[in-house]
């Protein structure tokens, strides 16, 4: 498999994160800082995640309190390539266990440390079961897990909402993917729940029921749509380099 390497800075885009600042944490609003989750926390995390998804896996929550989630995606903010490992853990049958290694677990502290929101980015499944299906697709089934992902959860402590923290926690999931080079960001809420107008002002294209999203022709060359379940909507954003 080719190696996923960093592209070079382009015109215009924003400072790039270090590992470091990702894991101390970035400014957010109101004295918030966004950052990577501790495994201490795995627990804050687990209940904030919990009340926004119902179909929340809890293998991603177990690796993040172990502190194994994500950490591929730390190595690789400090220039370490995303392919190899995932190579190595594929040859040693640890597919799923990797998929927690380039999960992306964000949290939002108040001035006082504590985690008032968090987010958690994952690999598709969805998609690299429906890739599994395509002829002689096996790499391009790893390339996916290094291309696409999906926004699992956001969630925001209710005494602290209102304040634009989950759009600090949407900001830096897609500065850190698009920083390394995934190119599509997607994720589902319930219809009900009218989200649309607030994924929109934060840059997401959002579907109307029926339509769907070619995450195919990218890797394969076949097209692949990709849309919501019934009673959820569908919103998604093409990367632009973590600008």
């Amino acid at each position: 498999m080719a190696k996923k390497t960093k592209r070079a800075k382009k015109a215009g885009a924003s400072v790039r994160l270090t590992r470091l600042q990702v894991l101390e944490g970035v400014p957010g609003p109101d004295g918030v800082r966004i950052g990577f989750a501790a495994p201490e926390e795995a627990a804050a995390v687990t209940a904030l995640l919990k009340a926004a998804a119902d179909d929340l896996e809890t293998g991603h929550l177990e690796a993040l309190a172990q502190g194994r989630c994500g950490t591929w995606l730390l190595d690789a903010l400090a220039g370490a390539d995303l392919g190899e490992p995932l190579v190595r853990a594929t040859a040693a049958g640890e597919l799923q266990p990797a998929a927690a290694e380039l999960s992306l677990p964000l949290v939002a502290r108040d001035g006082d440390g504590q985690v008032i929101g968090s987010l958690l980015g994952v690999p598709s499944g969805t998609v690299a079961s429906g890739l599994s299906r395509l002829p002689g697709s096996r790499q391009q089934v790893l390339m996916s897990m290094l291309t696409y992902a999906k926004i699992k959860a956001v969630a925001v402590s209710e005494d602290a909402r209102g304040r634009g923290i989950g759009a600090a926690l949407l900001k830096r999931c897609v500065q850190v993917y698009g920083q390394l080079d995934f190119t599509l960001l997607f994720g589902e809420f319930d219809t009900g729940r009218d989200l649309g107008p607030y994924y929109s002002g934060q840059g997401f294209t959002v579907l109307r029921p029926g339509q769907a999203v070619d995450v195919g022709t990218l890797l394969t060359g076949v097209p692949l749509h990709l849309g919501a379940g019934e009673g959820l909507t569908f919103f998604y954003r093409w990367s632009t380099g973590g600008r």
